[in-house]
């Protein structure tokens, strides 16, 4: 008797790409709106005099379901694109209202709302990744391979598309993986887009602009920075809070829970960055780690909190912090590929060292 398991659906070829996309869409949607908002003095749209208002939750909901529309019905990678825009744009249109939904009668100004606002891109981001980086059934390679064939249908594919096809099925002997094979070796080429001539000077400077950044990215001074401002930011915030505490200043705090999780994180992030920057000279995969760890605990958690009492002008650090896990993750990572090459590179030399005693 055989037992029944559920099993996980099967990604599409391009999700990674689709998600960044309604993300990015949904936080430049919540940013531009508020900024709009308040340089306008927050306008209502609607009657005048008659005291009605449409929100504009109401114009992400239609967007929203534009876009599911979208990709309920036609197929394409641009049809896929232009949904996940659309749905960005909709969930954060929807989403900068939460101050009307859960409210104690601020309405929109509702001081969590940023907050509440950030814990929910915050944690579409962490799902964002884990949907990504899991393995999948067994079937799942098959599954990527067919749906960019079946977009290879509709509108062509490039050839870095149908190698990466046909390196996913590759040494494979099951029927419909051979099948796969010859749809992709019949599917016709994408059509060639016709070309904007850029100016060299242009390309050169892109070219050169990349460089910079890649390179300040990877300097040393830029990661002693990242690990200086990492400690300094929850030294600073506790000794301010203890500072306004004793002298009375928190007494009428509205958010008091807010601060109280701020300090919290920002003890949390304090002590992973003292004992990332004590390991830094004896391990320093170990160190640059727990660094790493250190700036996810702020922007994971710390930073709602920082959000429900700064409202939007915790952006500046937001941003902070973005860039300085980009410099540490950079640095991880580069660490750890020197380590493999290290040990790659030292097994051979024992090898002949002992064949050289024998």
């Amino acid at each position: 008797m055989t037992t029944w398991r559920p099993t996980l659906p099967s990604r599409t070829a391009t999700t990674g790409t689709d998600l960044r996309v309604f993300l990015l869409a949904g936080i430049a949607t919540v940013l531009l709106t508020r900024w709009l908002l308040a340089r306008m003095g927050y306008p209502k749209l609607g009657g005048h005099g008659t005291g009605l208002h449409i929100a504009h939750m109401l114009w992400g909901g239609l967007l929203m379901a534009g876009g599911l529309l979208v990709l309920l019905v036609f197929l394409g990678r641009r049809v896929r694109l232009c949904g996940a825009l659309a749905g960005g744009v909709g969930f954060g249109l929807f989403i900068d209202e939460i101050g009307k939904v859960v409210s104690d009668g601020g309405g929109y100004l509702y001081r969590p709302a940023a907050g509440l606002i950030y814990l929910a891109f915050a944690g579409l981001v962490v799902l964002s990744r884990w949907v990504v980086r899991r393995p999948g059934p067994p079937a799942a390679r098959t599954a990527r391979a067919a749906d960019l064939a079946l977009t290879g249908v509709v509108s062509g594919l490039t050839e870095a598309q149908r190698r990466s096809a046909l390196r996913t099925l590759e040494g494979s002997t099951r029927p419909v993986d051979l099948a796969l094979v010859r749809l992709l070796e019949c599917v016709e080429p994408a059509p060639a887009r016709p070309r904007v001539r850029v100016p060299d000077v242009v390309r050169h400077a892109v070219a050169r602009g990349r460089g910079a950044v890649a390179a300040l990215c990877a300097h040393r001074v830029t990661l002693s920075a990242a690990l200086t401002w990492t400690v300094l930011q929850g030294a600073v915030l506790l000794v301010g809070v203890g500072r306004d505490l004793a002298a009375g200043r928190l007494r009428h705090e509205p958010e008091w829970g807010a601060v109280t999780g701020l300090v919290v994180c920002s003890a949390v992030m304090l002590g992973l960055a003292v004992a990332g920057a004590v390991r830094l000279r004896g391990d320093r995969v170990r160190g640059l780690w727990l660094l790493r760890a250190s700036l996810l605990v702020d922007l994971l958690a710390g930073q709602f909190f920082d959000f429900v009492v700064n409202q939007f002008s915790a952006v500046t650090n937001w941003l902070v912090g973005l860039f300085l896990l980009v410099v540490v993750s950079g640095a991880l990572r580069r660490t750890r590929q020197a380590v493999a090459g290290a040990q790659r590179g030292s097994r051979p030399r024992k090898a002949s060292s002992a064949s050289a005693l024998s």
